[in-house]
């Protein structure tokens, strides 16, 4: 990125914006003290000059349009500078400031010396613009100051050109959470539950998907002493639309109790601070509730005494079970009837690493078989009747390097440009990427095969707050998507051990 200095620019009070991007340009506020000691010498008579550069930009009238934000909105371009004797390097610094200022607080730009051109899109130019009135059109002057980094002249002006700009409202947060023990993630920084900001309109966030007992706020960034959204009394009535963004105290949230408890669509709009807590229909999974049953669960083949697997409180379609098992064979009960039917696999006594599941009642009475006693974690998944049976002592890892692939990630789907996944030093199992995800999918790759197993989500297209994984070959060939809103910079962390994932915007 270029070094910015963003002063109290064009002698206006600058907006405060929250967004990461302005905290960045105003991060690079040193810049401007790199040049103090140039700038205080600007009057000074200057050196052996030979030519000064002439400045030009690609449009005098600039409207800068939210819609447009990845286009490019101005380009400048300046013919290179000359100064006999140059010893040193060349630094250009493009100066912008409001008409009038005689670029007394200007926005500094400090871009390489063999640069004679840079071009700006609608985003990045809005931004650097922040703190000009929005939906105005303002008169602005930019020039050249030319340096260099031995001394040998002073710094040196090009030509001064006019611009015509109108920029539009910034958003002020490209991502948010839920946060509380009402909420999937719970009160964890590290496991925030992500909301969806709308491809159609930045300043609307939505998340849809259960919320239980307890309560919940909405968090701006991964830190407790961040400005949260916030209702503006403790524990509100649903309907209330009221919000307030606060740090500190009062620490108001909203509260589901057991009588609220349930599937919803929280809607915020950053428009005017508004909140809509709506209930919605639940997605129905066939059961709500299963048995594992057998000589190698604790249970045994009594069905009063049938072992109940956990259903996952995100997505009503997975249920697990974690725990001790005998060698020994099981099924899984969807009641607790012999005559009723149970969820087995599709040949008896599988290898564990078999995925694929059926749901029948009488023959035949296929089942899963533990072939020694151990702590196992079981995932049946009823969206595509799949189950993962994964020894929980295994000291070796089924994988020793792993890679992202997919048109979301820098290699896109090429395998010879599939991106690594690093390993964990101290947990083999462990695989993490850290870095951009463009809008598009992507799945895991064990191998440079496309015909090999590959880590995949459990449904196509889930939620990133769905932690649930597996690996399969072959269909259906599920992927993670990232939808362009909230295309970024991601942790992904797999843990193979017990095929779980995380997926976190930095």
């Amino acid at each position: 990125m270029e070094n910015i200095s963003t002063l109290t620019a064009f002698g206006h009070r600058q907006r405060k914006s929250p967004r990461f991007f302005y905290k960045s340009l105003l991060g690079l506020l040193l810049l401007s003290f790199a040049f103090q000691s140039c700038k205080k010498q600007l009057e000074s008579p200057q050196g052996n000059v030979a030519v000064k550069p002439t400045l030009s930009a690609s449009a005098s009238t600039i409207v800068l349009v939210r819609e447009d934000t990845a286009k490019t909105a101005a380009t400048f371009s300046w013919t290179a500078a000359k100064v006999d004797g140059l010893t040193g390097k060349l630094t250009y610094i493009i100066e912008i400031d409001k008409k009038g200022n005689n670029f007394a607080r200007p926005i500094d730009i400090k871009v390489g010396g063999d640069t004679l051109k840079r071009a700006y899109t609608v985003g990045v130019l809005n931004n650097l613009l922040a703190s000009l009135p929005v939906n105005t059109p303002t008169n602005l002057e930019l020039r050249l100051v030319t340096a260099t980094s031995d001394g040998s002249v002073m710094p040196f002006y090009s030509n001064v050109i006019s611009l015509n700009v109108t920029t539009f409202p910034p958003v002020p947060y490209s991502q948010l959470w839920l946060i509380g023990d009402a909420t999937p993630g719970g009160w964890g920084l590290s496991t925030l539950t992500p909301m969806t900001e709308s491809a159609s309109d930045p300043f609307i966030f939505t998340y849809t998907g259960p919320l239980v007992t307890g309560e919940f706020k909405i968090a701006t960034t991964n830190d407790y002493n961040a400005p949260f959204y916030r209702p503006t009394t403790n524990h509100p009535a649903l309907s209330a639309t009221a919000v307030t963004l606060s740090a500190g105290d009062p620490d108001n949230k909203w509260q589901m109790t057991s009588a609220t408890t349930g599937y919803y669509k929280v809607t915020l709009n950053l428009h005017n601070n508004t909140i809509s807590i709506v209930s919605q229909p639940s997605p129905n999974p066939p059961y709500n509730q299963l048995w594992l049953i057998g000589d190698a669960t604790s249970g045994g083949w009594s069905l009063d005494n049938a072992t109940p697997l956990v259903q996952n409180a995100a997505d009503h379609f997975v249920f697990t079970f974690t725990g001790a098992f005998t060698a020994g064979e099981f099924k899984i009960a969807t009641t607790k009837d012999f005559n009723a039917p149970f969820y087995r696999p599709i040949t008896n006594d599988p290898d564990l690493s078999a995925t694929t599941v059926q749901l029948n009642a009488g023959n035949p009475d296929n089942k899963w078989k533990i072939p020694a006693a151990g702590t196992y974690k079981v995932t049946l998944n009823l969206h595509n009747n799949t189950i993962s049976i994964v020894n929980q002592a295994i000291v070796t890892p089924p994988y020793s390097q792993l890679w992202i692939i997919g048109d979301a990630t820098p290699g896109g789907w090429s395998l010879d440009n599939a991106t690594p996944l690093v390993k964990n030093a101290t947990n083999a199992f462990i695989f993490t990427y850290t870095g951009p995800l463009v809008a598009g999918e992507f799945k895991i790759g064990t191998a440079k095969d496309f015909g090999a197993p590959f880590y995949r989500p459990t449904t196509n297209h889930p939620d990133l707050s769905v932690t649930t994984a597996q690996v399969t070959a072959g269909d259906p060939d599920n992927k993670w998507l990232i939808g362009a809103a909230v295309a970024g910079n991601y942790k992904i962390t797999l843990n193979t051990l017990d095929n779980t994932i995380t997926i976190v915007k930095q």
